[in-house]
């Protein structure tokens, strides 16, 4: 599959927030309401699209072209964010620049996801949306408790103690991103070494239903043009409808609502000719509003391909932040010490999505995991045997003035 038909779904996935909702739960009252949002954060959330359209610019231009993408660039921002919240000096400049949060004060940044994340999980009582934050760390840091306080209050992160190392702490990580991603993502790490002192992950879910589904008597199976130039035959769900399409030279595009209509996925379809890696280098905020907005209605026969898709980003996610002028982070200069006294550094930034798209709906999850090593690592002591079995001289002292109180000789018992 080509790579526009899992880029079409980055709108639905970057306002994707939480709640413990197992399936979409009918009522008869669902109308869609806007969610009322400051001036700084309707701002911050236009912002938040620019960082979605940058992070996804340069990833594609990192990635082989013919590799399907589906990302969360919400989630990789909250849990950035959320890391950005201990960061000092030059590291969180850097880091709030990349996101896009720079200009901004903290309580504003962290008002915007304390307000966004309840909001979103409730505006839409058919659509199961649901996030999970959570920090991680090993008992032998000292985490500072004002930062392990914001991201409960902010973030409504989770904050966990991992008391072991390897194999066994992933179990613990994998095991709470599956529940969180209900199933759809099982494994985001292998092993966590013994000196990745702190991790921090984002947890994304999403399920919704067609405002009007595809009955799946109108399938039917049609070659796809791949990018690599060959064909695949596909299913195609099929259906007549009025609705609005931006019609441009070089894309069109058309929303298609879930639920009550307070989520859609927008399809974002390149002219005949035209490279989708281009439509996507031409992703910004007015191309967006365009393609959401300025459409005319018509009468329209849709095709849309059933699929499923994942995907993984990891050393090459820490590329593309790389390039957005996150870079002070992941080296040894970094300066985490709003998180704790001991030296860190992200030395991992992994990001996991699914998505499975058919008659009924959408379901999509997305995993962003940050881990945070030792900036050194102490060298193993050498063994010395301290064995006091002859006389021996003694004192006590201030510690911090070195002012000896009492001293003495033991020379026998």
């Amino acid at each position: 599959m080509k790579k526009m038909f899992a880029l079409t779904f980055i709108a639905a996935m970057m306002l994707m927030t939480a709640c413990d909702k197992n399936e979409p739960q009918n009522t008869e009252e669902n109308v869609r309401q806007d969610i009322a949002l400051t001036k700084a954060q309707s701002e911050l959330s236009s912002l938040s699209n620019d960082f979605t359209f940058d992070f996804m610019k340069i990833l594609a231009t990192k990635e082989d072209k013919n590799e399907n993408l589906f990302a969360s660039p919400f989630s990789l921002q909250t849990v950035l964010a959320m890391t950005a919240e201990g960061a000092v000096s030059n590291t969180k400049t850097e880091m709030l620049d990349a996101l896009k949060l720079s200009g901004y004060s903290e309580e504003e940044i962290a008002g915007y996801f304390r307000t966004l994340i309840p909001a979103l999980e409730g505006v839409d009582n058919t659509t199961v949306m649901e996030i999970a934050n959570s920090f991680w760390s090993k008992q032998s840091i000292v985490i500072k408790d004002d930062y392990a306080a914001k991201l409960k209050a902010d973030y409504y992160a989770e904050c966990k103690t991992l008391d072991f190392d390897g194999k066994v702490a992933a179990g613990a990580v994998n095991g709470w991103c599956s529940a969180k991603t209900h199933g759809m993502i099982n494994k985001v790490v292998d092993e966590i070494p013994d000196d990745q002192m702190v991790a921090l992950i984002n947890a994304i879910y999403f399920k919704g239903e067609w405002s009007d589904k595809f009955n799946e008597k109108n399938n039917y199976d049609d070659n796809f043009s791949n990018y690599d130039g060959t064909t695949k035959k596909v299913t195609l769900m099929r259906r007549e409808a009025t609705m609005n399409v931006f019609v441009g030279e070089r894309a069109s595009a058309l929303s298609l609502p879930y639920g009550n209509g307070a989520y859609a996925m927008t399809v974002i379809l390149p002219a005949k000719g035209v490279d989708v890696n281009d439509v996507i280098a031409g992703l910004n905020a007015e191309t967006w509003r365009e393609y959401r907005h300025y459409g005319d209605r018509y009468q329209v026969s849709l095709s849309l391909p059933k699929f499923e898709t994942e995907y993984t980003a990891a050393d090459i996610c820490i590329n593309t932040l790389n390039d957005m002028g996150m870079k002070n982070a992941f080296t040894r200069a970094a300066d985490f010490t709003g998180i704790s006294d001991t030296r860190l550094f992200i030395d991992q930034v992994i990001h996991k999505a699914k998505v499975i798209v058919n008659e009924k709906g959408t379901e999509a999850a997305a995993v962003s995991y940050v881990g945070m090593r030792l900036t050194s690592v102490a060298a193993p002591l050498r063994q010395l045997e301290f064995k006091v079995d002859r006389p021996f001289i003694y004192a006590i002292s201030e510690v911090s003035t070195g002012a000896i109180v009492f001293i003495g000789v033991q020379r026998n018992f």
